[in-house]
């Protein structure tokens, strides 16, 4: 039941975030891609046994993970520093800072300055929020329940996970019938060696 309580996903993330574990090294750790961890960072729920080996990985107990209590705890946009939350947020999702900076409708100079301004204007939050696809409420309570637009990146990196895995069994396949073509013809080279013999 705790774990309803709060957003496994942003509560690993920020665990690594704290323990300045990479991303990427965190995915090295766990023996997957990159595009796997991102996705497990952006699931609200996780199996208790997938939490005890990401608690283990990055050397915490699972009861450390449940209680820990850091940065992006706090709620109501309280002592929240705007511009390390879209950080956050753009990280979290695994967006293009690029395009983001096409849809905020800026450069990404300006986009860039956002980053160090502990709170946005007004006008500023609405245009953020708006590009990251997400209500002002949701941006300023991280706490607050998952966007909408998550259900569809969390199916998106399903189909994927599940497209690289076929795609790695058709490897194998390919590589098994190779080797069993090779097998063929050596039996066909040593049966033509076998009756020659005979004759």
């Amino acid at each position: 039941m705790q774990s309803s309580l709060i957003h496994m996903g942003h509560r690993l993330k920020q665990i690594l975030k704290q323990k300045k574990i990479k991303i990427v090294d965190f995915a090295t750790m766990a023996g997957f891609t990159n595009q796997i961890a991102h996705y497990h960072l952006r699931k609200s729920d996780m199996k208790r046994a997938t939490m005890e080996r990401f608690c283990s990985l990055i050397g915490i107990t699972p009861e450390e993970f449940m209680r820990w209590n850091g940065a992006m705890q706090l709620t109501n946009g309280k002592n929240i520093h705007h511009g390390e939350r879209l950080q956050h947020i753009i990280a979290e999702k695994g967006l293009n800072k690029s395009k983001l900076a096409g849809r905020l409708e800026m450069s990404r100079r300006t986009m860039y300055n956002l980053f160090e301004k502990e709170s946005f204007s007004p006008d500023e939050l609405e245009r953020v929020a708006k590009g990251l696809d997400m209500s002002v409420e949701s941006f300023l309570n991280p706490g607050a329940l998952q966007e909408g637009r998550n259900t569809d990146s969390e199916e998106m990196m399903l189909l994927r996970e599940k497209y690289y895995k076929q795609l790695e069994e058709y490897t194998q396949l390919l590589k098994s019938h190779a080797a069993l073509k090779d097998e063929v013809l050596q039996l066909k080279k040593e049966l033509a060696a076998f009756r020659k013999q005979k004759d």
